[in-house]
């Protein structure tokens, strides 16, 4: 089996990465926008990918057309399935009417389901998921394979056109990279006929791809992946479609806390895939790249975070700290859990620190002639004079996401020029370099990086 060199491809969750896009995306391998943030923010989304990929730059760009929010799905409290669309909805104030609210779907998502065309239109007005039954026509999943990718071809160079102002721009744009056929998520409770509609709807984008390269995105739920009859049929079906590489998207799945069985089942998936099609993971970390004997082609994830991302995500929750990324380890900490391992890790001075933690540019610039300036990666503070509980400031936040962003360049600079062996030997060092860490999280993950050794090595 050939080697693969394994891609980055970052992911823009929202405008108030920009600033870490314009200085570090020229050294990752793409950028992955999603639909909905498109639909939201259309003139800023188009702007920036005009300016990050455009003339001189050609930087690598997809779109993904984001389908499955139209979708069916499972509720993450009571495991029952759902069509109510409600995840896309939020609590939206009446205009002209005083304190009252009313659920609604979101406005990015209205304007991504007109822009898509009539079944996505169709699935909002009645307020439920599109369905299996309402994709049974070939002439129906014709058009929206053809109006899904018509969109990817064009939404950005329509932004320009519609603005006097920058029309200019529209022929500046190249094409996306590749075209993303229409995917929804696997709902267990139709399971066959959600997986049968997979796989048509990734023939027929190729055979309306104009020639363009055609990716199918398996999305399905993390249980799959101990299902030898899932695995099976997709290892089978998916080159049948033609595409030109899928990504994979097993909700829930983590590499950082998943079974040695779900890592070993997939590699086996990646490896049966690769002589067909360019495979990646769309929400992966260290493992799936190091997974390039095997012949993954790369991952994709956002600024410090979706290693591993859930169809449906957890809404309510208040913004989670950012932690540091311990390269050693391949997973991110608390700032005062790290500094407790300094003892039992013999790191006394700045330069023990940067051989045995990280030397990054970042790191080095920080820390300098002081070990406690390292407590400045989880600075915190109380952001307003009502808060209650400290929270971390946005520079430590800013310090830990760059830092994040060289140790992953650094990591898949340093796996493309190594074998198999190397990677494991590496692995396993770490592992036991780590073991004896006196705080049990550092010292957990050591042994699931062992386990990464064992199903790499296999």
């Amino acid at each position: 089996m050939s080697v693969t060199k394994p891609d980055v491809h970052l992911r823009l969750g929202s405008h108030a990465e920009k600033e870490y896009f314009e200085k570090m995306v020229k050294r990752f391998d793409g950028i992955t926008v999603g639909a909905n943030l498109l639909e939201a923010t259309p003139g800023a989304t188009a702007s920036l990918l005009v300016k990050l990929c455009a003339g001189g730059n050609r930087l690598r760009y997809q779109i993904d057309p984001m389908t499955y929010a139209f979708g069916g799905y499972v509720d993450p409290g009571s495991g029952r399935p759902r069509d109510d669309l409600d995840w896309i909805k939020s609590d939206q104030k009446v205009k002209g009417q005083k304190g009252k609210v009313v659920r609604a779907i979101k406005s990015s998502y209205l304007k991504l389901s007109a822009a898509l065309g009539t079944v996505f239109a169709a699935a909002i007005r009645r307020g439920l998921a599109v369905q299996p039954d309402d994709l049974s026509s070939g002439t129906t999943r014709t058009l929206v394979c053809e109006s899904v990718l018509e969109y990817q071809r064009n939404r950005i160079k329509s932004v320009f056109l519609g603005d006097s102002e920058y029309k200019d721009f529209a022929d500046e744009m190249p094409q996306p990279e590749v075209l993303w056929a229409p995917y929804f998520y696997i709902e267990p409770s139709r399971r066959g006929e959600w997986t049968e509609l997979t796989w048509l709807l990734a023939a027929e984008s190729v055979s309306k791809g104009s020639g363009q390269p055609v990716y199918a995105v398996l999305c399905a739920p993390r249980g799959y992946l101990l299902d030898p009859a899932f695995l099976s049929e997709a290892a089978a079906r998916l080159p049948e479609t033609g595409v030109s590489g899928v990504w994979l998207w097993f909700s829930q799945f983590d590499e950082r806390d998943a079974s040695e069985a779900e890592l070993v089942n997939f590699k086996k998936l990646v490896s049966s895939l690769c002589s067909s099609m360019a495979v990646y993971n769309l929400h992966g970390g260290y493992f799936s790249m190091a997974l390039c004997e095997s012949g993954i082609s790369g991952i994709a994830h956002g600024i410090g975070y979706g290693e591993q991302k859930d169809v449906v995500p957890v809404i309510g929750q208040s913004t989670p700290t950012v932690r540091y990324y311990l390269p050693a380890l391949h997973a991110r900490f608390g700032v005062p859990d790290i500094e407790r391992t300094f003892t039992s890790m013999g790191v006394k001075t700045p330069a023990d620190f940067f051989e045995k933690i990280c030397g990054c540019v970042l790191c080095r610039g920080v820390i300098a002639s002081s070990l406690s300036n390292f407590a400045e990666f989880g600075e915190r503070h109380l952001s307003t004079p009502l808060s209650k509980r400290a929270a971390q400031t946005p520079a430590a936040a800013k310090r830990c996401r760059f830092h994040f962003l060289l140790s992953r360049l650094r990591e898949r600079d340093w796996i493309r020029g190594k074998s198999k062996d190397q990677i494991v030997a590496d692995l396993q060092t770490s592992a036991e370099d780590w073991e004896g860490a006196s705080i049990r999280d550092l010292s957990g993950q050591a042994t699931q990086i062992a386990r990464w050794a064992r199903v790499i090595q296999a």
